[in-house]
């Protein structure tokens, strides 16, 4: 067998490696090697280790469980059911609303969570009446029970718009014609959804669902606060409760375990799947009518994700704006703004850039090593970002033992960190758009021999100018609520829009970090509205 595999990389090396695949192999390892430092400290021994395998393991993993399944479905749920209700139905204030849904993306998870803080406090004579005719241990227990539901509803209204802008893209995209045609068939609307449209938007479903999944594993903040003993939060306690890092780097590779999980069970999925682009010509949707009691329904259904995951956390805000003391002249606001933007445009090229070209290569070469290679990269996105800084910290003192370059503290140093940290957040949009419009035309390319050069820039880039621009929006996004790797990684006396919320919050100015906490919900309003204009353009 070991000579059969050996035998297998030779010919890949052989015949499937040129100057493409080399380099993009080349780019991958270096993003994985700060998570490749921490997974080899896996054995690292550690007075505490066995008190957290024995006693604490088992939680961690059950609370990671349940939130990754409870905000995997329903932000499944709420994305495709809002993505196929606004794209396929017209109904009153369709247009109103297709726009509002992904306001909800504006908001930190860390944020929603400090709005809605005392949400329990309202449930509280219920508790008082359980504890008196059920019992205590009964009231802990639904309790316990209710904290989960509250942060799982809590982060599917934050998160859905993941699953949302990529099933609707991909069915303005490629939906239109099949379902058209599945009407003239006579086919009803309830088959049109679960035989046409589910089947075609797999790709775009497992897509979103994936980041999803991936950011409510990296969440720290939010469960912290909500008293929830998730992975994430082991690893935090390991590290700054027992100061044992080396418990932190044998966590952090239980989450590294779920992740491949995810990406093995995506490509399973969708192995022997094979998507064509059929659009051919310019073609209109046209959109089914609702009558007045299904239409109360579904506004019911797109206003609630909306209400929940923004307009509530945005009137608190503004709230404890009015009655705070916050002055503009207590902090330099418009050169942190500066930074925020700045460091977000700057990392956001590189991470699209390098997202796209590997996967061209990966697409155009088909070379199995690289496929195999390019999904190590993306492993950054299932970790928190304190457990990337360990990776950076340890690459930085293996690098200065040979080159004299600074990583820590830097601001190249943190747009690196950036890279291995949301280069998943690029990748999958991109990959999944690429296989379904572009997979054919490259194979054609490469028998009528055109360059690859030629075919990236003059082939596939005017094919997936939208998906690259929505991929840059999120990516930009993502990068402005970010908090552990800047707080941790930005050089001396640099500081963002997440920092300083932080250190506010840090400092018990609740109200004052109202403001800073506002202000990175609204940056990212204009990329929404460039996003809502990009996916409407197709129509």
């Amino acid at each position: 067998m070991l000579k059969n595999i050996l035998k297998y990389f030779k010919n890949e090396i052989l015949f499937g490696m040129n100057s493409w695949n080399f380099s993009s192999i080349i780019i991958s390892l270096l993003i994985f090697l700060p998570i490749y430092l921490i997974i080899i400290n896996f054995n690292i021994q550690s007075e505490n280790w066995m008190h957290i395998k024995e006693n604490l393991l088992h939680r961690y993993v059950r609370s990671t469980l349940y939130l990754v399944v409870g905000v995997g479905a329903i932000s499944t749920i709420i994305g495709v059911g809002c993505a196929w209700f606004v794209t396929c139905y017209d109904f009153h204030g369709r247009k109103v609303i297709e726009w509002i849904l992904i306001l909800p993306m504006t908001i930190p998870t860390y944020i929603a969570a400090y709005s809605y803080y005392d949400v329990l406090e309202i449930l509280n004579p219920f508790f008082n009446w359980s504890r008196k005719s059920l019992g205590i241990q009964e009231t802990i227990m639904i309790e316990n029970i209710l904290v989960y539901v509250i942060v799982i509803l809590l982060f599917s209204f934050v998160l859905y718009p993941y699953v949302y802008l990529s099933v609707r893209a991909s069915l303005l995209i490629q939906g239109s014609r099949l379902i058209e045609a599945a009407k003239m068939l006579g086919i009803s609307t309830d088959k049109i959804f679960r035989k046409v449209v589910l089947p075609i938007m797999k790709p775009a479903i497992i897509a979103g669902s994936s980041l999803v999944i991936m950011e409510t594993l990296n969440d720290y903040a939010a469960v912290e606060y909500f008293g929830i003993s998730t992975l994430t939060i082991g690893v935090f306690r390991s590290w700054f409760g027992m100061h044992d890092i080396s418990s932190a780097l044998k966590l952090s590779t239980y989450l590294i375990f779920f992740v491949f999980l995810i990406l093995v069970f995506e490509k399973f999925y969708r192995k022997n799947e094979k998507y064509h682009n059929i659009r051919g010509s310019n073609h209109f949707l046209t959109r089914m009518k609702l009558g007045k009691n299904k239409t109360i329904m579904v506004l019911l259904f797109c206003t609630a994700p909306f209400l929940f995951g923004f307009l509530i956390p945005v009137v608190r805000l503004f709230t404890w704006l009015v009655h705070s003391k916050f002055h503009l002249a207590d902090v330099n606001l418009f050169l942190i703004m500066f930074n925020t933007i700045s460091i977000a445009l700057i990392s956001c090229f590189f991470i699209v850039s390098l997202a796209y070209l590997i996967n061209f290569s990966k697409n155009y070469f088909n070379n199995d090593i690289l496929k195999k290679i390019g999904q190590l990269a993306i492993l950054g996105y299932s970790m928190p970002g304190a457990i990337i800084a360990i990776g950076l910290l340890k690459l930085n003192s293996t690098i200065n033992g040979i080159l004299p370059l600074v990583i820590i503290g830097s601001i190249s140093g943190l747009i690196f960190a950036y890279i291995v940290r949301f280069l998943a957040v690029a990748w999958q949009p991109i990959e999944s758009s690429m296989e379904k419009q572009c997979g054919s035309i490259n194979q054609a390319s490469r028998t009528l021999k055109i360059k690859a050069m030629d075919t990236l820039f003059y082939i596939n880039l005017p094919m997936l100018k939208k998906p690259l621009l929505l991929t840059c929006l999120i990516v930009f996004i993502d990068i402005v609520k970010e908090l552990p790797l800047t707080l941790i990684l930005r050089p001396f006396n640099f500081d963002t829009l997440a920092t300083l919320t932080y250190d506010l919050i840090n400092q018990a100015q609740f109200s004052q970090s109202s403001f800073p906490s506002l202000l990175i919900i609204f940056i990212s309003v204009p990329a929404i509205v460039i996003i809502h204009g990009q996916i409407n353009s197709e129509n």
